[in-house]
């Protein structure tokens, strides 16, 4: 995208042109970052600086209306399209999803797949370490295996992906699997980051949504939907920089990104922290923008 609408002046919205905004200071830049809006559908939108491999500076959205005029008409778009009709398909014939955590990466370098590999090699989907919902929610320990009503299994990737791109998976009745013994209804388990609140219980949730910026260092991700919650990766950053063949924090502004995780609140109550479940990668996938 070559423009985006910026609200941070709610009374007096400004379109930016791509020139223009990366011309601002950086302090602006990061005050303004937050209120990107596409032109066409209006959808959120995030900056993404130059990169040091020669791709420009760009506007982007994660968020895009499938009509938008700005939606990537490529290969990609069809595939994207793809995923969220199989998605659909799911809730409609479907009676549950497993999410399959373990499903294998895309191999980026050679120690990527060391990495992936050691992953996959901890379990089939969950443990039973997942923490089952109180007594008369709806997320309840699955029944016994000649019990369990038809299901498919599905990677983070796809889910992602059909969640980004509006489709009815996040507030829909279909049970979700997380282990071999608990499931969740996904109205009550996909939450967008921008929605992220802690949960009575402190039970997990898997939260959705984009990427603005990163510190230079590294340690926080800092979602586009609410610039008060933070997502601290420094217990697991080396990990994480080599499975997604991250080199600097530019290389996640504007990803998708979806963990299983739990939200709590700061003590002075300003912000709001979400913790990947046991710093374990499995639980964590991110997309990042130029793929």
């Amino acid at each position: 995208m070559l423009d985006a609408i910026c609200t941070f002046d709610q009374d007096n919205p400004k379109t930016y042109s791509i020139f223009e905004f990366k011309g601002l200071p950086e302090t602006q830049i990061d005050k303004l970052r937050y209120s990107l809006l596409c032109p066409v559908c209006k959808q959120k939108a995030y900056f993404r600086r130059a990169s040091k491999d020669g791709k420009q500076a760009c506007f982007g959205s994660r968020y895009h209306k499938i009509d938008c005029q700005e939606f990537n008409p490529s290969a990609r778009k069809s595939e994207e399209e793809k995923q969220v009709a199989e998605l659909e398909k799911i809730l409609l014939e479907d009676d549950a999803l497993v999410i399959d955590f373990n499903q294998p990466m895309v191999k980026r370098k050679k120690e990527t797949q060391i990495v992936s590999d050691d992953l996959s090699s901890t379990g089939d989907v969950l443990n039973s370490s997942i923490p089952s919902a109180k007594s008369g929610t709806k997320e309840t320990p699955l029944a016994p295996s000649n019990d369990q009503p038809k299901s498919i299994k599905q990677g983070l990737a796809k889910l992602l992906t059909s969640l980004l791109r509006g489709s009815s998976l996040a507030g829909s009745d279909l049970w979700i699997y997380t282990s071999e013994t608990h499931k969740w209804r996904a109205k009550n388990l996909f939450v967008n980051i921008g929605d992220a609140q802690p949960t009575e219980n402190g039970a997990p949730r898997m939260y959705w949504g984009t990427i603005s910026h990163a510190d230079i260092a590294l340690n926080w991700l800092n979602p586009a939907e609410d610039r008060s919650v933070g997502i601290p990766i420094a217990k697991y950053r080396d990990l994480l920089l080599s499975r997604f063949a991250i080199e600097n924090q530019h290389d996640v502004e504007g990803a998708g990104i979806i963990l299983f995780g739990k939200c709590v609140v700061s003590k002075d109550k300003k912000r709001k922290y979400i913790y990947l479940w046991g710093n374990d990668l499995r639980y964590l996938y991110l997309s990042k923008a130029t793929e």
